[in-house]
């Protein structure tokens, strides 16, 4: 946990760090554009952040952040753009309902003008919850399609919450999990994924972020995962679970759902970029999935 604020996600504030500095960029060189990032920043990232308006400044704080852990900021930038872009396709194809599962700073709620009359549930533990409230007060207001709610995904019924916040299971939905799973134990990852397949209509589909199986154990070849592992040891926040990419189609298979995309850092950066950039190597055992509801399982 960040210790300046306790209770509050150390990873999610990094994150949030990450999307400053990209949204600092000129419009023709951005992925996105979050002007909520720097909100939940610390003193010391914001100041960063406010440095990294002038460009050889961000070039050193990118340099920095790229040194203190090799990969994270491309590799987090490129996702939240691959995200975005398949939110967009899923509204295009039809999805009514959008539910974050451990939403975290996640603003896109308020960011993406596509999902301004979608109704959207956002889930985390009920601090981070509080504490993105306050922060996001004034620009929530009059957005009645976003609701927020806590719950622990470890000790407490998400399904429950969810049904209390307005959920409708007829409504062909995108549920967003990003940069949880690996955060978790196996039985409450087998939840949710239950919980999709059992409770959201046909068509409904989830993309999830995931960790290789060997990065959490200490095994992938990737620079800087040992000293990684041991920052999040130390912050509190370890990793406790993984997937072996290949065995995730039938696991998945297993909850009633189907494998639609399955990439990792390396190909998703490529997506994103024509050029790589110069730093962007490392992290290319963080991955993100797409899975779609099999036709039997809907109810």
């Amino acid at each position: 946990m960040d210790k300046s604020t306790p209770s509050i996600s150390g990873t999610a504030r990094s994150m949030a760090a990450f999307r400053a500095l990209e949204s600092a960029k000129p419009a023709r060189e951005r992925l996105f554009y979050d002007p909520y990032a720097k909100r939940f920043l610390s003193p010391s990232q914001r100041l960063l952040a406010a440095c990294s308006g002038v460009a050889v400044l961000r070039r050193l704080v990118e340099l920095y952040a790229d040194s203190r852990a090799p990969g994270a900021r491309t590799s987090g930038i490129a996702r939240t753009r691959l995200i975005d872009d398949w939110l967009g396709e899923e509204i295009g194809n039809g999805v009514r309902q959008i539910v974050m599962l451990g939403a975290g700073f996640d603003c896109r709620a308020l960011r993406l003008s596509s999902l301004a009359g979608i109704p959207l549930i956002e889930i985390d533990r009920s601090e981070m919850i509080a504490y993105k409230n306050r922060l996001l007060d004034r620009e929530s207001q009059g957005r009645r399609n976003i609701r927020r709610v806590g719950a622990d995904f470890l000790t407490e019924s998400f399904a429950d919450c969810l049904r209390e916040a307005g959920y409708a299971s007829g409504l062909k939905t995108l549920f967003l999990w990003e940069g949880v799973t690996n955060y978790l134990e196996d039985k409450s990852v087998a939840a949710v994924f239950d919980f999709v397949a059992g409770n959201a209509s046909s068509g409904s589909r989830i993309a999830f972020t995931y960790v290789h199986a060997d990065a959490v154990a200490g095994r992938f070849d990737a620079p800087g995962l040992r000293s990684l592992l041991g920052a999040l040891r130390q912050r509190g926040e370890p990793w406790t679970f993984g997937f072996e990419p290949e065995a995730l189609p039938v696991y998945l298979a297993a909850h009633r759902l189907k494998l639609i995309v399955d990439v990792g850092a390396a190909e998703y950066r490529r997506r994103c970029w024509k050029s790589m950039p110069a730093r962007g190597v490392g992290y290319e055992f963080y991955r993100v999935a797409l899975a779609e509801i099999a036709s039997d399982a809907a109810r």
